[in-house]
């Protein structure tokens, strides 16, 4: 049993704690008042406000950090369509145009159609004379106002009623016609730059129209404007080397070859009697041919020179590393040139580069075997 004394000394302490308590939350509200929001790091000694640090400008306006997962990492992989792909197929494709139209959009290389250069002609000629007349009005109407009674109304355009409406007017119908004329021209220009269909391009529509011949006679006759022909797909014509791999693939088919070079959708697209292939798997075919001759043209090259600089010097091994340095420069230019789609440009550049590599590799070579005893 306590004693009452006890229990009043128990009560007055609990009463001075609370006291003390509600004094230093007075004073945090007043620290977190003055400023602002504070954090209290307690010890055993002390109790000390600490300020957190206010967010900038900069840090408001700053973008989330965004975390990608790789597949397989926390996340689903994402499953494969089950249901079959659409593909327009020339066997579903009834006769006349939709045949056509299905056949020129089936493969890039048949996407070949008419830029009736005379029609353009015609229509900027037109045009051309519509806006040569507008500016015969313009200076007509300048002359007389210059000789009338207000020449000084050509360097204003603060006029009479009358007289700015009939400039408006004229005006307006300049505006009219040489926005005609300028997307005429504009259109002329992007036609004009369009690439020409390669030869086995043009044979493969032709033939196509002369054995099914789907449409009139007058209607069909278009694929004869050879000279008028462009191409809608993008880039330098296609290489030698592309037009060689494919060519061989035909001569060469058989289920192994559809197997590798077909995809399912492609194989969707033929009628039964022609083979498509898929243009991703021709590319990687043509890729590596391409890597592999770019391989023998940098490593025979070093290999013929290091045992020339090596063997018996003589009067004529100057000229034998100028003759190996031009014949493999022009073999890996022409490689460039048949083999790839690379401009002119690109091709002089790579073989200036080329060059320069067998002639540094020479040069280190000859250096090493003059300072050797």
């Amino acid at each position: 049993m306590f004693s009452s004394s006890v229990l009043a000394k128990g009560h007055a302490r609990t009463d001075s704690a609370a006291t003390a308590e509600s004094q230093a939350s007075s004073s945090r509200r007043s620290l977190i008042s003055w400023f602002g929001s504070t954090k209290t790091f307690s010890s055993k000694t002390s109790s000390l406000p600490v300020v957190e640090k206010q967010p900038s400008d900069e840090s408001k306006f700053r973008l989330p950090r965004w975390s990608f997962r790789l597949p397989g990492h926390g996340e689903e992989k994402l499953e494969e369509p089950k249901e079959p792909a659409i593909v327009r197929s020339l066997s579903d494709a009834p006769e006349g145009y939709p045949s056509v139209a299905t056949f020129l959009d089936s493969d890039e290389n048949f996407m070949v159609y008419r830029r009736f250069g005379y029609l353009q002609a015609r229509l900027l000629l037109d045009k051309q004379d519509d806006l040569r007349r507008l500016e015969a009005k313009v200076d007509k109407l300048d002359k007389q106002v210059s000789e009338g009674e207000c020449p000084f109304d050509l360097s204003t355009r603060d006029l009479k009623p009358e007289d700015a409406r009939i400039r408006r007017t004229l005006m307006d119908e300049i505006e009219r016609r040489f926005c005609e004329y300028a997307t005429l021209i504009h259109a002329a220009q992007q036609l004009v730059a369009a690439n020409r269909p390669a030869n086995f391009e043009y044979k493969s529509v032709a033939n196509y129209m002369r054995i099914n011949h789907p449409l009139q006679d007058a209607e069909q006759a278009w694929v004869h404007c050879k000279e008028d022909l462009i191409t809608l797909r993008p880039g330098r014509e296609h290489a030698w080397l592309d037009y060689g791999v494919e060519h061989v693939l035909k001569a060469l088919n058989c289920r192994t070859i559809e197997y590798l070079f077909c995809s399912p959708e492609t194989k969707l697209k033929g009628d039964g009697e022609g083979v498509y292939y898929t243009r991703s798997r021709i590319n990687l075919l043509v890729i590596g041919i391409i890597t592999l001759m770019i391989l023998v043209l940098l490593v025979v090259p070093v290999y013929i020179l290091y045992h020339l600089v090596n063997s018996r010097e003589t009067r004529r091994t100057d000229g034998i590393y100028l003759g190996i340095l031009l014949v493999f420069t022009l073999a890996f230019s022409a490689v460039l040139s048949l083999f790839t789609k690379a401009l002119r440009h690109e091709i002089l550049a790579a073989a200036a580069g080329y060059c320069a590599v067998l002639v540094v590799f020479l040069g280190n070579i000859g250096n090493n075997v003059t300072r050797s005893p």
